[in-house]
C-alpha cells in the first residue's frame, strides 16, 4: 500500500571534518564578592568618607580600607580633598546603563578541542555529532585548498562562530544564553584529528501533490556547500536511465502490475495504486513494495518471511538447508549506502540458524550475490567486503548482466521471492526509485528463480562463467603478452 507520504530511498552522507585544539583568552564579565559589591553600589549613590561607610555597614575602618584598596589601585575609586571616596569615570563603567550591580571584566585562558566541517568550516557540536566511520555512506569531498589551509580556516571559523560555540557550552564549559564574551586573543591552533560525521537523508514523495524531494532536516552543515556536494556526488553515482531494463525484466516474469503503471515510462504512484486495485482474481498473487528493501516498513516484511520459513524448516527433521539468495543491483552505485544496510545484512545472515527446543539448526544457506564488471573487478570485490562485513562469509560474485542490472532480488527456493526494481531517471530524480513486490505464489516464484538461474548459468562474451562463486578478496588481472 502507498502511504500519503512515502519514504523511498535513504542515504547516509559522510561529511569530512577536522578537530583542532585551540588555546584562547576571553574577556569575561563577572560579579564581585558581597562586601565590595555593596560598597560600590553605595558609592554610586553618593560619595562618602570611609568612616561613613564603616558606620553604614557596621564594619571597622580596617575592613573598609581592605575592601577599597584594590579599586583605588586600579583607578576605579578616588579620594577627594574632603576625604570622601567616590567612583571615577572608570569605576562608573562597571555599572551598565541603569544597573545597580557592578560587573568587572577579567581575562580567562582556555584550551579546548573544536570540530569544523571541511565543506564550509561551520562549527559542529560534540553533543550532536560524534566522529564516525564513513563505511556504507556517500562520502562528500572537501576542496584541497580547504585541507591545505585548515589551521588558518579553523582560526577564522572559530572567530566567526564564537556566539554559536558559546551557546553550545563548548567555549567555556557551560551553555549560556547571556551575551557572548569578548575574544581577547587566540594563542595557538593545532590540528588534532581528521574524521567524518554522518547525516541520514530520506528521499520521499507526497501522494496528494506528487512532489518528490529530500525531507527537511535541521542541523545540516552550511546549506549551500552541503547541497552542492550532495548533488555532485549523487550525480556521479546515480548511473544512466534504465527504464527499458526495468520493463524488460517485468516482461520476462509477466509482472503485469509493473508493466501497467510504468507504461508511460514514469513512476506514477497514483497509477500504481490504480493498477493494484484493478488486479483481478486469478492473476499471480503479489504484494507491492514501495521504497528500498532495507527501510523499516519493508524489512519488517522480510523478517516475517525469514522467521516463518525458518521455523517451518526447523521442525522438519528431513529438510536440508535451503538456498536463500539476495542479489544486488548494478545499475547505480548507491545500493547499501546507509546504516540500515548493515543491520539488514546481519539479520539476513543470522536467519540461517534457528533455535528449536534449545538446539540450533541450520535451515538456510545464504548467498549475497555481488555484481562485478568482470572476474578481475578488484574494486567491486574490496567494496563488497568493506560494505557487507556483516555477511562477508556469504558473499558470492557474478559478472553483470543487462537483464539483472536494474533489479534487487531475494529468493528462498520454492518458497518466496522479493523483487525490487531500481528505476533510475537522473533527469527526474537524484536517486533510484525502488519499487516491486513480494510473492509466495509458487508460479511467480519459479518465474523469478528461472530468470535468475538461467542468467547466472550463462557464459560471457569472453567465454567466462557469469557466476563466479564465493567472492574472492581480489583477483590479479593477468598481464598481456607483448
Amino acid at each position: 500500500m502507498i502511504s500519503k507520504e512515502q519514504n523511498l530511498f535513504e542515504i547516509d552522507f559522510s561529511v569530512p571534518v577536522q578537530q583542532f585544539r585551540i588555546e584562547y583568552t576571553l574577556v569575561e564579565k563577572g560579579g564581585l564578592p558581597l562586601v565590595p559589591e555593596y560598597i560600590l553600589r553605595l558609592l554610586k549613590v553618593s560619595a562618602l568618607t570611609p568612616a561613613d561607610i564603616a558606620l553604614y555597614f557596621g564594619f571597622t575602618l580596617k575592613e573598609v580600607s581592605t575592601a577599597l584598596l584594590q579599586f583605588l589601585q586600579q583607578g576605579e575609586l578616588k579620594i577627594s580633598q574632603d576625604g570622601r571616596v567616590a567612583l571615577t569615570e572608570k569605576g562608573m563603567r562597571m555599572f551598565s546603563g541603569d544597573e545597580d550591580t557592578p560587573v568587572v571584566k577579567g581575562r580567562m585562558e582556555y584550551r579546548r578541542v573544536f570540530t569544523f566541517d571541511l565543506l564550509a568550516y561551520s562549527f559542529t557540536e560534540h553533543a550532536k555529532h560524534r566522529l564516525e566511520s564513513p563505511r556504507c555512506s556517500v562520502v562528500l569531498s572537501a576542496s584541497p585548498s580547504k585541507r591545505a589551509d585548515s589551521t588558518t580556516e579553523a582560526e577564522q571559523a572559530f572567530q566567526r562562530n564564537l556566539s554559536k560555540i558559546y551557546r553550545s557550552g563548548e567555549l567555556t564549559g557551560k551553555p549560556e544564553d547571556s551575551q557572548t564574551p569578548e575574544l581577547y586573543k587566540i594563542s595557538e591552533v593545532n590540528k588534532k584529528k581528521d574524521g567524518f560525521i554522518r547525516f541520514s537523508e530520506s528521499y520521499c514523495f507526497e501522494l496528494d501533490t506528487l512532489r518528490y524531494g529530500f525531507s527537511e532536516r535541521t542541523g545540516l552543515p552550511q546549506e549551500d556547500a552541503y547541497i552542492s556536494q550532495r548533488s555532485q556526488q549523487l550525480a556521479n553515482l546515480i548511473g544512466q536511465c534504465n527504464t527499458e531494463s526495468v520493463m524488460s525484466f517485468a516482461e520476462k516474469i509477466s509482472d503485469i502490475h509493473t508493466l501497467t503503471f510504468l507504461a508511460d515510462g514514469v513512476f506514477d504512484p497514483r497509477k500504481a495504486a490504480q493498477a493494484q486495485a484493478a488486479t483481478r482474481p486469478g492473476q499471480s498473487r503479489v504484494e507491492p513494495i514501495y521504497g528500498a528493501l532495507q527501510l523499516t516498513h519493508n524489512w519488517d516484511r522480510v523478517e516475517a518471511l525469514l522467521s516463518k520459513y525458518g521455523r517451518r524448516f526447523a521442525t522438519d527433521d528431513n529438510k536440508q538447508p535451503a538456498t536463500i539468495s539476495w542479489l544486488a543491483p548494478s545499475t547505480h552505485g548507491l545500493w547499501g549506502k546507509c546504516s540500515r544496510h548493515g543491520q539488514a545484512l546481519s539479520a539476513f545472515a543470522c536467519s540461517a540458524v534457528v533455535t528449536i527446543a534449545g538446539k540450533e539448526k541450520l535451515v538456510f544457506e545464504p548467498k549475497v550475490l555481488i555484481p562485478l564488471a568482470d572476474q578481475f573487478d578488484g574494486s567491486a570485490m574490496n567494496r563488497a567486503y568493506n560494505e557487507c562485513k556483516e555477511a562477508e562469509a556469504y558473499l558470492h560474485g557474478f559478472i553483470e548482466s543487462d537483464i539483472l542490472s536494474s533489479v534487487e532480488i531475494m529468493t528462498l527456493s520454492n518458497s518466496f521471492a522479493i523483487v525490487i526494481y531500481h528505476l533510475v531517471q537522473p533527469d527526474r530524480h537524484p536517486v533510484p526509485i525502488p519499487f516491486g513486490f513480494v510473492t509466495e505464489d509458487l508460479v511467480m516464484v519459479r518465474k523469478v528463480e528461472a530468470v535468475l538461474e538461467d542468467t547466472l548459468a550463462e557464459y560471457t562474451a569472453g567465454n567466462v562463467s557469469r557466476y563466479i562463486g564465493v567472492l574472492p578478496r581480489s583477483t590479479q588481472r593477468p598481464r598481456q603478452r607483448v
